[in-house]
């Protein structure tokens, strides 16, 4: 009180600020906050705050300091619409191809649907840019494993930095099996 100075005196170095990140329990609760939610809200979701959950996606340890990831937000209706389509029907294509029932088919598509109530829909992507290609099948395949778990970090990443932001997630897999589907309606 009285002194000289301003409030920019008052703020410490980020180095010397032992509370910068919040304390180690903050951290380990953002991460055990992460849960698959299966009912999502009508709220609306602040895009500000996806692309914040990208961010941290993107730090994930990867190979060969490459970015073996892409989120693609899917925002117009049309779009969500086409790609849920596309994949539901390759699903069901696969599901009579294993000789399952329509009432059987019927009930797996429904756990689908939490995708479409979604108020965002993200779809992660691997991308093998910057990998090596070593000419036998051991050490190709293994290349290809390590760009597999540094996506799965990244997604990690992504689904923790939404509960940071108090946002509820679901990661569904459906993506991985109908790839091509994905690829064409995606672009």
């Amino acid at each position: 009180v009285g002194g000289e100075g301003g409030g920019r005196d008052l703020v410490r170095p980020a180095a010397d600020d032992m509370f910068r990140l919040g304390t180690s329990e903050a951290v380990r609760e953002a991460v055990t906050q992460r849960r698959t939610v299966r009912e999502f809200t009508d709220e609306p979701v602040d895009p500000a705050a996806v692309r914040r959950a990208v961010a941290a996606a993107v730090t994930a340890p990867a190979p060969h300091h490459t970015t073996p990831w892409r989120f693609v937000l899917v925002e117009s209706q049309a779009a969500r619409v086409a790609l849920l389509d596309a994949m539901r029907e390759a699903w069901v294509t696969d599901l009579r191809a294993d000789g399952k029932s329509e009432e059987s088919i019927a009930k797996r598509v429904r756990r689908g649907d939490v995708l479409r109530n979604a108020p965002c829909l993200v779809v992660p992507c691997m991308v093998m840019d910057g990998s090596h290609t070593y000419g036998d099948a051991r050490r190709d395949a293994a290349e290809r494993e390590m760009f597999v778990v540094a996506t799965g970090a990244g997604v990690q990443n992504f689904l923790v930095a939404l509960a940071g932001e108090r946002l509820g997630s679901a990661w569904v897999s459906s993506t991985m099996f109908c790839r091509d589907v994905v690829r064409e309606v995606l672009r």
